[in-house]
């Protein structure tokens, strides 16, 4: 069928990526080419008809020259693109009057058909950007397509379309041409941006969930990557790197059985899947962070179809997954780091569309995979314990295993931009071979618990990475108080042991009351049974995007 309709519209289909995305020359040490922005699709959100859309975004890095990679994966159809251009933002949908360029394809060519499930990257586009420059990428489209979009985060703005029948207004640098009601948060099409001829020295890829894509309404979108970014900003251009958002929401570590999981509905490809797309083949990249398996646990103990599904989300399986993530970053020659699984606990339908819960055995598989995660034969190249600052350890209380509040959104999963912040803070930036970034500004004044082991571990690794902040450089992260608190002195060996034998105590006693909580647990979990048991939508109206049944996690 698909080869059927390929010859009837008379264009070619492009189905692998150019050849200016796998240029990864390095001229003395430093990427001729490097991913500076991405944006992973993971799901498939309406049709759209003879429209443009224009997606906003922020390059990481300055370069002379620009390539974009545009995603497929999820449409059923071929997609044409009758023209693509970019320019920089003034506002909203606004382009500065006379920075337009044409991005062509295959050497030249202005349009370019992708097939289904396929992606395509373009020509280099010779133009001058500076590192924090957000760019508008114009994109018509001709004929019917089903749009891929990265689902992520409400609260903001990333992407404008036209109504349909509109046609092409790509070389038009006004936004009077799109729709209002058609203002997005969802990425349509765009995945990836690489500049050349960088002076920062290579990218990080974060490949991660809703954690690390900066899921929660609190948040806007508001990650530990977008926090991280921040604290390389204030470097030397030429010792910064760019740290690109792989993060999906709902996403897991391992390959789940079909409709065990979001990613029947969203959630993208697990992890081991989507590794070698989405982090492994991006140009210039030299360290990976994989920040994956809370998911597997809550999916894998039945936390959407209502029914434990062994051996999926065991911690056995968890680690299997991250040694087959080790083996395959290593065989590419880049260096992979690992971050511990954060506290978690019940959520309430405060920031979901029903209650989650978290059980204590769920908690043991948590426990497990981290001291697997902090254990020196893993093999990881790093370890980045973000676990450890964002327990209930601060203002008199020592609870490692319970999520510190005021760090949280409401549902007690996703960190809130306090959270994210702290999260950014406590990792070292020598570990990827550059100085020790400034810490952005404290954004709440805690008190380490005096006495607590894990209090002054979380002290003392946030204590790691700090670095006297410049003098003439501001930082743009959002605070509220700048108040800091010296730590406590460094936690010794001993110390974590007693950290782990007091959480194990703590969980066996909970052990006690999961049988009274799981009777209430079974009804939440037959009527999500009986939801996902539904037939599938009819499809969505064209141009307009519709969310998608169950909100990603």
């Amino acid at each position: 069928m698909v080869p059927l309709l390929v010859t009837m519209l008379g264009v070619v289909t492009v189905t692998g990526t150019g050849t200016a995305s796998a240029a990864t020359t390095t001229v003395a040490g430093t990427p001729v080419w490097q991913t500076t922005w991405t944006s992973p699709t993971d799901l498939a959100v309406g049709y759209t008809y003879n429209s443009t859309t224009r997606d906003i975004a922020t390059v990481a890095a300055a370069g002379d020259a620009l390539t974009f990679t545009f995603s497929n994966l999820w449409s059923s159809t071929p997609t044409t693109f009758a023209a693509v251009t970019v320019g920089v933002q003034q506002s909203g949908a606004n382009v500065v009057a006379g920075t337009l360029r044409a991005v062509t394809f295959d050497h030249g060519s202005r349009s370019i058909t992708i097939g289904p499930h396929a992606r395509v990257t373009s020509d280099a586009v010779v133009m001058r950007v500076h590192a924090g420059e957000t760019l508008a990428v114009s994109v018509a489209v001709t004929g019917y397509a089903e749009v891929s979009v990265h689902y992520c985060c409400n609260g903001r703005i990333d992407s404008y379309a036209t109504a349909n029948s509109v046609g092409d207004v790509t070389a038009n640098p006004q936004s009077t041409a799109f729709d209002p009601g058609l203002t997005s948060p969802y990425m349509r099409w765009l995945s990836a941006i690489a500049v050349h001829d960088s002076p920062a020295q290579g990218t990080i890829v974060a490949l991660g969930d809703s954690i690390t894509d900066g899921f929660g309404y609190l948040n806007q979108g508001y990650s530990w990557v977008n926090a991280l970014q921040s604290r390389l900003d204030q470097l030397p251009a030429d010792q910064r790197m760019s740290v690109v958002n792989e993060g999906i929401a709902g996403n897991t570590l391992t390959v789940f059985p079909p409709r065990a999981s979001f990613a029947a509905l969203s959630g993208g490809l697990p992890g081991v899947t989507r590794l070698s797309r989405d982090a492994l083949s991006l140009p210039g990249v030299k360290d990976v962070i994989v920040f994956l398996g809370t998911n597997d646990i809550w999916f894998g103990a039945g936390g959407e179809t209502g029914h434990p599904i062994p051996p999926y989300g065991t911690a056995g399986a968890i680690e299997a997954g991250l040694r087959q993530v080790i083996a395959a970053t290593h065989a590419h020659g880049i260096k992979i780091f690992a971050v511990t699984l954060l506290p978690r606990s019940s959520s309430t339908a405060a920031d979901h569309d029903l209650p989650e819960y978290w059980s204590p055995a769920e908690q043991a598989t948590l426990s497990a995979v981290n001291a697997w995660i902090l254990s020196p034969n893993a093999g990881f190249d790093g370890v980045l314990n973000l676990a450890a600052v964002m327990g209930n350890v601060y203002d008199g209380a020592c609870q490692p295993w319970v999520p510190f509040a005021p760090y949280f959104n409401p549902d007690h999963l996703h960190p809130d931009v306090a959270g994210q912040t702290v999260m950014a803070n406590a990792i070292a930036t020598t570990q990827f071979q550059l100085p020790e970034a400034p810490l952005l500004p404290a954004p709440l004044a805690v008190t380490p618990t005096p006495g607590c082991p894990a209090a002054h571990l979380a002290a003392s690794i946030l204590a790691a990475s700090a670095a006297p902040p410049p003098t003439t450089t501001t930082s743009v992260a959002p605070t509220t108080t700048v108040t800091t608190v010296a730590p406590p002195a460094p936690v010794r060996p001993s110390h974590r042991l007693t950290l782990y034998l007091i959480g194990a105590a703590v969980v066996l006693v909970l052990l006690a009351w999961n049988e009274r909580r799981r009777r209430v647990r079974r009804r939440e979990l037959r009527r999500r049974a009986m939801r996902a048991a539904l037939p599938p939508r009819p499809p969505f109206p064209p141009g307009r995007p519709t969310p998608p049944r169950h909100p990603p996690r």
